[in-house]
């Protein structure tokens, strides 16, 4: 997706005047609410959607119904961003819409989102996870109402650390243990060194120590990247971008920053690289690698591969005595049009909380696998299922969530600025192979002269 929101940007820049002068399109219809989701209708998601809006309008069949329309999003997100970019400069936005939590900040820059935080009932916007409300809050105020949360992991393939000497497994922490980025690091490189003269069936199809999804960022989902990677950086104590969302010198290219990305760039040092930026796909799922860094969707997908056995740890600090928020979280939200007129507004709000309330957090849970993004929810979670495997996982996901996750930064530029430290630093640095404090901080210098010139449309004065 972030791709092309550079275009939607520029298009926003149309939208700011046309919003003062448009009667608002579908805002004006007051016999309906129009609701749009990037989730494609046939999917599990856009089902669990549809199927809260039907409830809702059996509930209130006296009130205007709500209509919701599934898109498709396509590859990057494109099919889904092409059409609401069209809506917005045409002025026949929907009332209600989904956009992923990084991307709200763009959307209130440009006047096309309202604020919610005012009109929501009394308590609710306190039910949510802190990092839901992290990522919908931009210059102190409520924008966005995130639908689920997510989390990311380190799992290990069972079977081959079985298969490992003693020595090696005495080195795997327990799920519910910290540990760091260096021990991750060590652990790859005895695994693979054993991979390596090993008969051992487990080891049969070995790719990879560690599987890191860089591909998803070689074919242009750079969110991915940034996702999976920035908690190395806040876990040495800095950041991508400052709190004001627009200083990158300093930050992106600190001595902190430079040492998380050196470490990081271990993963690809030697004639032996402990991962690839064009691993096989699917690499942890087909046991071509033995680690993996594991996004809480794969608990599902591994429901086609039942011969995996998976175990799940804590995501690794960079520095061990770090003890701030880090591991990676945030989703897509639910957001309103800024124009919508206030006889129809609390209706609006009405359903942006039934969307959203606890309920629906359960709801999503039980239907998509999706983390609840409500405080309250998040018991709905079943960690004593007959699947040990999948116990585990989720109750090392459940913990991150309750006390580690962290939002991805609040920018007005930060589909750019993803865009720029997956693709020109993370990706950089695993294709070319560089490992060499020098050269990483060269690309961070590179990185941030890039960003600084996009960012300066941003800055006032």
């Amino acid at each position: 997706m972030k791709k092309h929101l550079a275009v939607l940007l520029a298009a926003l820049v149309v939208l700011t005047l046309l919003a003062g002068c448009s009667g608002g399109g579908k805002n004006d219809k007051k016999d309906t609410i129009v609701v749009w989701t990037q989730a494609s209708a046939d999917t599990p998601e856009g089902k669990m959607f549809a199927d809260r809006v039907a409830k809702y309008n059996e509930l209130h069949p006296d009130k205007p119904q709500v209509v919701i329309e599934n898109i498709t999003r396509a590859g990057a997100g494109s099919g889904y961003i092409d059409k609401l970019n069209a809506a917005i400069t045409a002025g026949d936005m929907p009332d209600i819409f989904t956009l992923d939590g990084p991307d709200v900040a763009a959307y209130v820059e440009a006047g096309v989102i309202g604020e919610v935080g005012p009109y929501l009932s009394e308590g609710f916007a306190d039910g949510f996870t802190a990092s839901i409300l992290q990522q919908g809050t931009v210059n102190g105020k409520l924008y966005a109402l995130g639908y689920t949360d997510s989390a990311v992991v380190i799992m290990y393939n069972e079977d081959m650390i079985n298969a490992l000497p003693e020595e090696i497994k005495a080195k795997i922490p327990g799920p519910d243990e910290d540990w760091t980025w260096d021990q991750l690091l060590e652990l790859a490189r005895d695994i693979d060194n054993y991979a390596a003269t090993s008969n051992d069936p487990a080891f049969e199809k070995y790719a990879v120590a560690v599987s890191t999804l860089l591909t998803d960022v070689a074919s242009g989902v750079y969110e991915t990247g940034t996702y999976y990677f920035t908690p190395l950086v806040w876990s040495n104590g800095s950041n991508i971008v400052a709190d004001d969302g627009l200083t990158v010198d300093g930050v992106l290219n600190s001595p902190e920053t430079v040492e998380a990305m050196t470490k990081y760039a271990q993963l690809f040092a030697g004639d032996r690289p402990l991962a690839s930026a064009s691993e096989p796909e699917k690499a942890f799922h087909s046991g071509q690698a033995a680690l993996s860094v594991t996004g809480f969707w794969y608990v599902n997908e591994f429901n086609n591969y039942p011969d995996l056995k998976y175990r799940t740890l804590r995501y690794p600090k960079m520095n061990a005595q770090y003890d701030g928020l880090y591991t990676p979280s945030g989703s897509w939200a639910f957001v309103r049009s800024a124009n919508i007129s206030e006889d129809r507004l609390p209706q609006v709000i009405e359903v942006m909380e039934w969307l959203t309330n606890d309920e629906a957090s359960r709801e999503y849970y039980q239907k998509n696998g999706s983390i609840p993004a409500r405080i309250n929810a998040i018991d709905v979670i079943d960690t004593n299922t007959d699947n040990p495997y999948f116990n585990e996982a989720w109750k090392v996901m459940q913990f991150q969530v309750q006390n580690r996750n962290k939002a991805r930064p609040v920018s007005v530029g930060y589909p750019y600025l993803s865009e720029t430290f997956a693709k020109d630093v993370l990706l950089r640095i695993a294709q070319n192979r560089a490992t060499d404090e020098a050269t990483i901080k060269s690309y961070l210098d590179d990185a941030v002269k890039k960003i600084d010139r996009e960012f300066a449309k941003y800055k006032k004065g």
